[in-house]
């Protein structure tokens, strides 16, 4: 060997070595940045979430490598997993929305849990009835709970499997009413109209609607006359089946609000100790109850049509 092939062979040492320590001068902050993020995110207070449970059962004191396709084995979960159904009656839904109506499908149900586990079989009869085929995913599937079995009937009655326009007062007018009813809010108490009240409703009143029959809602609202004078002081009461006025001389008054959001909100906080120990009074409790239910998930599925 001559001198400048020595010389070449020493370059090149000298270079690899040279290398070598560049690379791990680089390495070493980003592997510091590292175990810094990730001491930051085992430290955050989310500590009781879902993530930092999974991050946690996959970090070891001993360093693991895990390939991607480990990770979305372990990130994929069956659909009946990653939600918690109560094991109450409710109702099973999902909304079919068209360009300009939408259709809530779907059935009472008296355990949700056990409802959706009928509907994980491809050839149980209710998967018919909310229209999934062998390829649709349970995610779409909705529920709604109710208290008990009867007011998820009630829902279902007036809501379920019929199909609505998404602009009801624009199709509408006062020969063919619709189905909603209409919240007026006046400065000391509220009308609610059971029938189309002229066109343009949406731009004066509040849509409540299909909550109820406007005969049954007359005769039940009549019947509470009495009930009602003795829960807040009234300065106007009447009521016939196209509408209900209701005014106080205390619009403040905590039952007046609390009678007013059973249909504004779908908020029912009676209880049964308020209502006359007879028949009458244990059917009023239970219309109003379900006046309320229907409201609330009207509200739901308005606000799940965005």
């Amino acid at each position: 060997m001559n001198e400048s092939d020595l010389s070449l062979d020493t370059l090149l040492q000298e270079t690899l070595a040279l290398s070598e320590y560049l690379r791990a001068s680089t390495l070493e902050p980003a592997q510091k940045k590292e175990s810094a993020v990730q001491q930051n995110f085992l430290d955050s207070h989310y500590e009781d979430d879902y993530l930092f449970d999974l991050a946690d059962s996959l970090c070891t004191e001993t360093e693991i490598e895990t390939t991607a396709e480990t990770v979305q084995e372990i990130l994929v979960m069956p659909e009946m997993e990653t939600r918690a159904l109560p094991e109450g009656p409710g109702i099973i839904y999902k909304i079919d929305n068209g360009s300009s109506t939408f259709c809530v499908r779907g059935f009472s149900a008296s355990n949700i849990r056990e409802a959706f586990k009928e509907i994980e079989d491809l050839t149980a009869t209710k998967r018919i009835v909310l229209k999934l085929d062998k390829e649709s995913s349970l995610e779409e599937v909705l529920f709604f709970e109710t208290k008990s079995f009867e007011l998820a009937e009630a829902i279902r009655e007036q809501i379920v499997n019929r199909r609505f326009p998404h602009q009801e007062d624009a199709v509408c007018n006062i020969s063919d009413p619709g189905y909603s009813w209409w919240m007026n809010l006046l400065p000391h108490g509220f009308e609610i109209f059971f029938r189309s009240h002229g066109i343009n409703r949406a731009e004066k009143y509040i849509q409540l609607g299909p909550i109820g029959d406007g005969g049954v809602a007359a005769l039940r609202m009549n019947q509470a006359r009495t009930l009602l004078r003795s829960s807040f002081p009234i300065s106007e009461f009447s009521c016939d089946d196209k509408s209900f006025t209701v005014t106080s001389t205390k619009p403040e008054h905590l039952s007046f609000i609390s009678f007013k959001n059973i249909f504004l909100e779908g908020i029912n906080q009676t209880e049964l100790e308020n209502f006359p120990e007879n028949s009458v009074g244990r059917t009023l409790f239970y219309y109003f109850h379900e006046l309320a239910i229907v409201r609330k998930f009207w509200i739901e599925v308005k606000t799940k049509l965005g």
